[in-house]
């Protein structure tokens, strides 16, 4: 898998030495984020969310006498394990970067913003457990939300006839 922030550094060149259609090429770059994040984020919520039964029996499988739910770890001041790979949470705190490039790029600045505190999120994932991780799909979500929302409010290209030479 290439790295997402080389890939990001030639993308931003190009729109960089676009000026006519810079607008048009960060919608298209972020498009292609948000269809990364997206995917991402559901590929990694299908291992982690709604795993709750295999955590509570695992510390029983493995002999732990401090075993039980989540919750009585939390009670009792134990961290539980975070349960997204820190590959894909390295992934995340990525691609989340290279949103926050483009964004900043194509000048909004609402979009670089929740980028930027998704990235956080996903630096705090290892240390924060459970919550960290609800809280990282958030404000993932919101980034998605966030994208959406600028690309409707683009104006829509304009529509130029077809060239006669094609014809």
């Amino acid at each position: 898998m290439q790295n997402c922030a080389t890939r990001s550094d030639r993308l931003l060149e190009l729109i960089l030495f676009s000026l006519r259609d810079r607008g048009a090429l960060c919608a298209l770059v972020l498009a292609a984020y948000r269809v990364e994040l997206t995917s991402l984020l559901d590929r990694v919520s299908s291992g982690s969310i709604g795993d709750d039964d295999d955590r509570e029996i695992a510390p029983h499988a493995r002999g732990d006498r401090a075993g039980g739910s989540p919750a009585r770890a939390r009670a009792e001041g134990r961290r539980t394990e975070a349960r997204i790979s820190e590959e894909d949470a390295f992934l995340i705190y990525d691609l989340a970067g290279c949103i926050a490039e483009a964004a900043g790029a194509a000048r909004l600045p609402v979009v670089r913003r929740d980028a930027l505190a998704l990235r956080e999120k996903a630096a705090e994932v290892h240390a924060g457990g459970e919550r960290a991780e609800r809280d990282m799909f958030a404000a993932g979500l919101k980034v998605i939300d966030r994208i959406l929302d600028a690309a409707r409010a683009q104006p829509s290209p304009r529509s130029e006839p077809a060239s006669k030479d094609l014809n």
